[in-house]
C-alpha cells in the first residue's frame, strides 16, 4: 500500500476539514492524528503544536498572495493602486477554496483580534511593499511614519474585504468586486482632491446595500 502523502498543507486542510465537521478544534494532536489517519511523528515534522497551524493558514494566504503577484512580470508597471487591486483581487482567488473555513472564522466574530490573523498581518507589515500611500508633500521622516501607518490601513482593507466577501450573497460575488474597487479608490484618493467624491460614492454604495437606498450603487 502507498504511503499517505504528508506535507504542511495536507495537515492544514485536514485542519480545516476537523473544524469544519466538528465544529472546534481537535483537543490534542493525538485526537487530530487519528483524524488524518497520521502519526503524531508525522505531525510533528511540519507542526510544533496545534495552534500553530491556524497561524500558518493565514500566513499562507498572504504569503502566497504576494508571491503570486511579485512574480507577475506586469506587476512593477503598475501604480500603487493598481498593485493594491491585483493584490486584493489576487488574495480573493486564493482564498476561494477556503470559503466555508474562513466564513466559520469571520462570521459574527470580532476579526480583527483573531491571534491567527494578528500572526499574519506581519505578512504586509513588515514586508518591502512599495505601493503603500507616500504623501509627497511631506519632509522625508513624516513620509516613512505615514508610509507605515499606511500599511496598517491596507492590511485593514484586506480584512474587511473578506468580511464582506464572505457575506456577500449576489451571484458570483460580484458586489465584493464593486467594493473592493470603490474602497481601493477612496483609499488611495485619501489626502488627495478626489476623497471626497469616493468617500460619497463609498457611502452611497453602503446605503444601498443596507437597503437605505434604492439608488444604484
Amino acid at each position: 500500500m502507498a504511503k499517505k502523502s504528508i506535507s504542511a498543507s495536507s495537515i492544514q486542510k485536514g485542519f480545516q476539514d476537523y473544524l469544519l465537521e466538528e465544529g472546534k478544534i481537535p483537543e490534542t494532536v493525538r485526537i487530530f492524528t487519528k483524524y488524518l489517519k497520521i502519526s503524531d511523528e508525522d505531525f510533528y515534522k511540519y507542526y510544533g503544536s496545534l495552534k500553530n497551524i491556524e497561524k500558518s493558514i493565514w500566513k499562507d494566504y498572504f504569503s502566497r498572495t504576494l508571491k503570486v503577484i511579485q512574480n507577475d512580470p506586469e506587476f512593477e508597471e503598475m501604480d500603487g493602486r493598481e498593485k493594491h487591486l491585483s493584490f486584493l483581487y489576487t488574495l480573493m482567488e486564493i482564498v476561494k477554496p477556503d470559503r466555508s473555513y474562513i466564513l466559520y472564522k469571520l462570521e459574527n466574530k470580532k476579526p480583527y483580534e483573531l491571534p491567527e490573523l494578528q500572526g499574519a498581518k506581519k505578512v504586509i507589515t513588515d514586508s518591502d511593499i512599495d505601493w503603500a500611500k507616500n504623501f509627497q508633500f511631506l519632509p522625508d521622516k513624516a513620509q516613512s511614519i505615514t508610509q507605515s501607518a499606511y500599511k496598517q490601513v491596507l492590511w485593514s482593507h484586506s480584512v474587511a474585504t473578506l468580511i464582506f466577501w464572505v457575506k456577500d450573497d449576489s451571484a458570483s460575488a460580484s458586489d465584493t468586486d464593486v467594493f473592493i474597487e470603490k474602497t481601493t479608490r477612496t483609499a488611495f484618493d485619501i489626502g488627495e482632491l478626489p476623497a471626497l467624491d469616493s468617500i460619497l460614492d463609498l457611502s452611497k454604495f453602503f446605503l444601498q446595500k443596507m437597503g437605505f437606498s434604492k439608488a444604484p450603487a
